[in-house]
């Protein structure tokens, strides 16, 4: 698979703004336009309020250089309107008025930073100097926006990649391990102990890759799993998983009054199978152990527990176990893939959110992450 050239390098280059003056005297449009006139600059000119809405929601709009007393629609009700467009609520707007400041209609009700204003008779430097600093904004804002679409273009490519590689080693791994099953077959009951245990370590590397490609391949799905977020009842979830996962005789699990959310169910599942099943696999004493489930809401968020009485890990290791193939033990002495909590941790991030560990005064440790609120 050839991965494409990033179009970031496009960023740099030097675009021609479009900037809008609206106003229905002639000889203001010229004032403007001869103060603002450059080479990186395409002046449009509306000669009042309708004019100025058809072209702002035609054209690519930079900035908008309003008068505020039009005997159409005046300045504040344009504002309005390209406020609840969809198209032109981004455009940032510098009202342009020869009405003094005490007599001037208040602009609180519009977003701090995207509105500002230019008394008449113009200042030549003032208005250089604003018109200047909002198109630096826009640019950085177009800049950001390309670098972002070149970012989600390489992930989506580096995450089809690895899908491809994975799912084709599957095949020879799968052909190493017919091979293995065929020479035990031939040998027979013939094969000393030497040749068994050699055959018996092969086969427990190919499950160990086969497992590992597994793992892979549930991390590069993540980023696409689309499902409608609908509402969980998380407690139900929960005692599914452990139920499913079917831990020791005497391992047990306490989730009650958990909240009811709206969220996607595959992600939920993936989350709380990955933390549960990591609980059961790592404990120490699994016939008497011990997971509790929590949520605790707050103002924008929900904040998810998963609590056990484990062996616990060390605060030099909190970080270093969300990280991809990362396992605290050697995996001859535990098998494990070490891309359960990496799996966790990139769906809490596609949320917006973040995962992290906590210790108790009893030395338990506590895997938790924050969903914000969402009405069910």
């Amino acid at each position: 698979m050839e991965l494409q050239s990033s179009p970031v390098k496009n960023v740099v280059k030097k675009q021609v703004l479009n900037l809008l003056l609206v106003d229905d005297r002639p000889e203001n449009l010229l004032t403007l336009e001869s103060i603002l006139e450059r080479d990186d600059r395409h002046i449009i000119k509306a000669s009042g309020g309708n004019e100025a809405l058809r072209i702002a929601i035609k054209e690519e709009i930079a900035l908008v250089l309003l008068d505020i007393q039009m005997p159409d629609i005046d300045g504040v009700e344009v504002a309005r309107l390209l406020r609840s467009n969809k198209k032109t609520r981004h455009i940032p707007i510098i009202f342009v008025s020869a009405v003094s400041k005490s007599e001037r209609p208040s602009l609180e009700e519009f977003e701090e930073g995207t509105i500002d204003c230019l008394g008449k008779p113009l200042n030549l430097d003032e208005t250089k100097y604003k018109v200047a600093a909002y198109e630096r904004m826009y640019r950085l804002q177009n800049d950001l926006g390309l670098m972002k679409a070149s970012y989600d273009q390489i992930k989506a490519q580096l995450e089809q990649f690895v899908y491809i590689v994975s799912h084709d080693l599957k095949a020879p791994i799968r052909a190493i391990d017919n091979l293995c099953n065929w020479i035990a077959d031939d040998l027979g009951g013939q094969a000393d102990a030497n040749t068994s245990e050699n055959i018996s370590l092969m086969r427990s590397r190919v499950n160990r890759m086969s497992s590992l490609l597994d793992g892979v391949l549930e991390f590069s799905r993540v980023g696409r799993i689309s499902d409608e977020d609908a509402p969980l009842d998380i407690t139900q979830m929960v005692h599914g998983i452990f139920e499913a996962i079917a831990p020791p005789k005497g391992f047990t699990i306490q989730a009650n009054e958990l909240p009811v959310i709206q969220a996607s169910q595959i992600k939920f599942y993936k989350i709380f199978h990955n933390l549960i099943s990591n609980a059961v696999i790592h404990h120490h004493d699994p016939e008497n152990g011990l997971i509790s489930v929590s949520a605790i809401k707050q103002e924008d968020a929900i904040i998810f527990k998963v609590t056990d009485n484990g062996p616990g890990i060390k605060p030099q290791y909190y970080d270093k176990v969300f990280e991809l193939f990362a396992t605290l033990k050697s995996k001859d002495e535990k098998e494990t893939t070490g891309v359960g909590l990496a799996v966790v941790k990139k769906i809490v991030e596609d949320f917006g959110q973040k995962i992290w560990i906590e210790s108790n005064e009893s030395s338990q440790i506590s895997f938790c992450f924050s969903y914000p609120m969402k009405s069910s």
